[in-house]
């Protein structure tokens, strides 16, 4: 009788594993694994800041990249730098302020600003008569965007 049971047992097991087709979990938890991994690094790539590391400087290279990051002086010229992160965004807006960043302190408003070829965005603040001393901030939106990418603070001493 018990070699009996376990023969029913085993032609049992044995009916349920040629039933369930091993191939097709394994391929169908693979495509879900890859499907799941995909769509977070998609998320991730749209979502992620597309303009970043912004900085300031006194000059700027033969390439367009900052050079003398420091403290300014109110006759030094500023420039603003950031990276392009993301191939489609060609244009951006620079914006500058004198004081705490907020719409009210915009000393001026850069739009158009082109990514040069090794992939910066770069902007000098206008002041033909010198900075006066201060707080002073700059931050860069994408053309036609109202989310912020990236800012940056700075001072003016004498």
């Amino acid at each position: 009788m018990k070699s009996l049971r376990s023969g029913k047992v085993v032609t049992l097991v044995s009916n349920v594993i040629k039933w369930f087709n091993w191939k097709k979990v394994v391929l169908l938890l693979l495509g879900i694994i890859i499907l799941s991994v995909g769509t977070t690094n998609l998320y991730g790539y749209f979502t992620e800041r597309k303009i970043v590391n912004g900085v300031v400087s006194k000059n700027l290279s033969d390439k367009g990249m900052p050079v003398g990051m420091t403290m300014f002086a109110p006759e030094d010229t500023v420039y603003f730098t950031a990276k392009g992160n993301k191939f489609w965004v060609k244009k951006a807006e620079v914006v500058w302020y004198k004081g705490e960043i907020k719409r009210e302190n915009r000393i001026h408003v850069e739009k158009n600003v082109v990514l040069n070829k090794e992939g910066y965005f770069t902007a000098k603040l206008p002041a033909s008569k010198g900075l006066v001393e201060g707080r002073y901030g700059v931050t860069i939106y994408v053309e036609g965007s109202d989310f912020m990418q990236t800012r940056t603070e700075f001072d003016v001493i004498k």
